[in-house]
């Protein structure tokens, strides 16, 4: 095949955090984007038409082809991408490794508290989001402390899955971000790769939801 390919809808989503770690690798990529909106009107460009058509194991959104593997789930591609074009990104000691997952896995359970009360909009899920999630942000923000990024002065690919939820949250609860993750949003969005991103006409800066979602950000 030519350049590999990225797919994913006309949102952020679980879509962004590989977005970024791409650009900022400087991958050369072919950027598939599905438009939600037409998703009903239906036609042979729709996710519906083209997702059993596609030869995955695991039909799905995001995807990542390349002349290797027809590869789906968000963490997923990202990790596979990272071990293939900036291996760096990628811990090697075992504790260190073992520590990001760890928050790899505290980023899962706030981001299925916020999708939750995004798209559901019941009382018994927006009260989960209450409770739970300042005691998840604090975890976070604990991991972080005043490091640069979360191993210190060196990235991780977890570090753009953290970028991409706070930037998020920046928009969705702003009085639930501290100090020192608005510095980490701030400081990720001036590194040189990530800053001609966001300024090129490919960067989505919205909606961070799909259509579906009752909170519009």
């Amino acid at each position: 095949m030519g350049k590999p390919q990225f797919g994913y809808w006309d949102l952020r989503g679980l879509g962004h955090a590989t977005r970024f770690a791409l650009a900022y690798m400087g991958v050369d990529y072919e950027h598939v984007v599905y438009i939600e909106n037409n998703e009903e009107a239906g036609g042979e460009k729709t996710w519906a038409h083209q997702k059993p058509k596609l030869g995955m194991d695991a039909p799905n959104l995001p995807y990542w082809f390349d002349d290797k593997v027809k590869l789906t789930e968000s963490l997923a591609i990202l990790k596979y991408v990272v071990r293939k074009y900036k291996p760096a990104l990628m811990p090697t000691d075992l504790v260190q490794l073992s520590k990001v997952e760890q928050t790899e896995g505290v980023i899962a359970d706030t981001y299925s508290y916020i999708f939750a009360a995004a798209y559901s909009g019941t009382d018994k899920e927006k009260e989960r989001f209450e409770s739970e999630t300042p005691k998840k942000v604090e975890i976070l923000s604990k991991c972080l402390g005043d490091k640069k990024f979360l191993l210190g002065n060196e990235m991780c690919y977890l570090d753009f899955v953290l970028f991409e939820q706070f930037s998020m949250l920046t928009k969705y609860r702003p009085d639930l971000v501290p100090k020192n993750l608005q510095a980490f949003v701030s400081n990720l969005e001036k590194i040189p790769e990530i800053a001609t991103y966001i300024s090129s006409p490919t960067f989505i800066s919205s909606p961070f939801f799909g259509r579906t979602s009752l909170a519009q950000v």
